[in-house]
């Protein structure tokens, strides 16, 4: 066991140590003066004195301590004295040693998961710097106070909400309807998060895709206005469209699959029908589209963070407002109002239908007619496109668009009968 603990915080240590010193090396090969504290066999032997000091820590406190100390000791007048050579330095190299020395005391721990986890991080960190940097000067305000809003609901108004039924028919539960604000929400967000980091130009179809997972409605009602100005884009645009409703299926089959794994294998066949039936219609446009550019340039550098509050809690509202609707419409008219009212709150919210449905079919609801109600919403929500592109865009690509969309409605008609 001693073994492992000190060849797996020798190994990490090192690997952290052989980052650092491939980036001084490539800072001194250009002549640039800079701290060039630790390489290979320092963090190498900084990980190594962590288990070391945990290890013997069990026969006396003072070897922990005293290791501790003079490593931090070390590290200050290692950075006092590179100051006083260098000027003004960053303080990346120190702040990693003195992690990889935690990562030492986790391996002596045996925690070695843990620490491999911790290692990993700290070296994706320390490569991504170029990058991290570029994203740190193009990153709006709004987007910075959008991932502070969205950690706000996820980590402080979360854990401080009941987890108790309120209301008539018990439909209201605080805790469980702000968990899937929070689920949805940071499926949208994190899927902008890499449409920021990847750009534009990495292409329509990745564009379209994670624009797929944030809201197929507003990707919609863009391009349209889109089409008038530039018609001659309109197969970049249909397949963007396309590549987009492809991706909302997978994004439901995701929420079926998070939320409720014994539904997933009911609506599986038909959501994948209806994905896979655009994905080859994408496939048949494509080279028209890669022709003209990449027209989303234009759309996604101007989109804004998908999460707010206020669209957040108008969320929670619909989702809270459609499981009334479906209690009360249960209570009045029967198992039928399933199907009603799924395929009412989709023209407003395929995401709302699909958490309901996963949420309600463990209790409510039999698995077959949650899975149909989840896949009328996701033809409903499809049809909806039709009516955006005739109020809005180019009558040519509306036209198509309508192809488009009735025949991925008619496959997931077609594979009902397969639930």
């Amino acid at each position: 066991m001693i073994l492992q603990q000190l060849g797996l915080a020798t190994a990490l240590g090192a690997l952290i140590g052989l980052e650092r010193e491939r980036k001084h090396q490539l800072e001194h090969s250009t002549n640039k003066d800079n701290d060039s504290f630790g390489g290979v066999r320092t963090f190498a032997l900084i990980s190594l004195a962590g288990a070391l000091s945990y290890i013997l820590s069990t026969y006396s406190i003072i070897f922990f301590v005293v290791v501790a100390v003079a490593l931090l000791a070390l590290i200050i007048a290692s950075y006092v004295i590179s100051g006083e050579k260098y000027g003004s330095l960053g303080i990346t190299s120190e702040v990693a040693s003195i992690l990889v020395y935690i990562i030492g005391i986790l391996c002596g721990m045996a925690l070695f998961f843990d620490a491999t986890t911790v290692a990993f991080i700290v070296l994706m960190l320390l490569m991504l710097k170029k990058p991290l940097h570029r994203w740190a000067k193009k990153i709006k305000f709004q987007e910075l106070f959008s991932t502070m809003e969205f950690i706000l609901i996820a980590f402080i108004v979360l854990p401080l909400l009941p987890n108790s039924n309120f209301g008539p028919y018990d439909f209201f539960n605080p805790y469980v309807i702000w968990l899937l604000v929070v689920f949805i929400s940071g499926i949208s967000f994190v899927s902008y998060v890499g449409i920021k980091l990847l750009g534009p130009k990495r292409g329509l179809n990745l564009t379209g895709f994670l624009t797929g997972f944030i809201s197929t409605t507003a990707l919609s009602v863009s391009v349209s206005n889109q089409s008038r100005v530039n018609s001659k884009a309109n197969s970049s645009y249909l397949t963007a469209i396309t590549i987009a409703i492809s991706a909302m299926f997978l994004k439901m089959i995701f929420e079926v699959a998070v939320l409720n794994q014994e539904l997933l294998i009911h609506v599986l066949i038909p959501l994948l029908a209806m994905s896979f039936t655009g994905c080859l219609i994408s496939l048949l446009m494509m080279k028209r589209s890669e022709k003209e550019g990449n027209v989303l340039d234009k759309h996604v550098m101007g989109m804004q963070s998908p999460f707010s509050l206020m669209p957040a809690l108008k969320f929670g509202a619909l989702f809270a407002l459609f499981l009334l609707v479906f209690k009360v419409a249960m209570a009045s008219v029967g198992n039928n109002s399933v199907y009603l009212v799924s395929t009412i709150f989709g023209f407003f919210n395929v995401d709302a239908v699909t958490v309901s449905m996963s949420s309600l079919a463990k209790t409510e609801v039999t698995p077959d007619a949650a899975a149909i109600a989840i896949v009328l919403g996701g033809i409903v929500n499809t049809l909806l496109k039709i009516g955006i592109f005739f109020i809005f865009a180019d009558k040519e690509l509306a036209k198509k668009v309508s192809l488009v969309a009735i025949l991925i409605s008619f496959v997931g008609a077609v594979s009902l009968f397969f639930i």
